[in-house]
C-alpha cells in the first residue's frame, strides 16, 4: 500500500513520530487512521471529480457553441453559394445574349 504526503505532512509526521507509532500500536487508533485516511482519499476522489466534472462542463459548452457557429457558417455559405449560382446563370445569360 503506496500513500502520497506533502511535504508540510512528511514534517508533521517525523515530529510527532512517537505519537503515530503509539498510535498504531493500539487498535482503536489504527481504525481511527485508517478512518481519517479513507476520508481524505475520498475527498481526494471527490475533489478530482468535480475538476473532471467543471472541465467537462466547459467542453461541453465550447462544443454547442462550435455546432452552433457551424450552423450559422454552413446556412450563410449556403446563401452566398445560391446567390454566387445565380449571379453566374445571370452572366452566363448576358454572355449570350451578347454573342447573338
Amino acid at each position: 500500500m503506496e500513500i502520497e504526503v506533502t511535504s508540510e505532512e512528511l514534517k508533521a509526521i517525523r515530529k510527532n513520530k512517537r505519537e503515530i507509532e503509539k498510535r498504531l500500536r493500539d487498535l482503536e487508533g489504527l481504525e481511527r487512521t485508517l478512518r481519517v485516511l479513507k476520508l481524505r482519499l475520498l475527498l481526494e476522489r471527490k475533489d478530482g471529480l468535480e475538476k473532471k466534472l467543471a472541465e467537462m462542463r466547459v467542453s461541453y459548452a465550447e462544443l454547442v457553441e462550435f455546432e452552433e457557429t457551424a450552423k450559422r457558417d454552413k446556412e450563410f455559405l449556403m446563401a452566398f453559394r445560391k446567390e454566387l449560382s445565380e449571379e453566374n446563370r445571370r452572366l452566363r445569360a448576358e454572355l449570350e445574349a451578347r454573342r447573338r
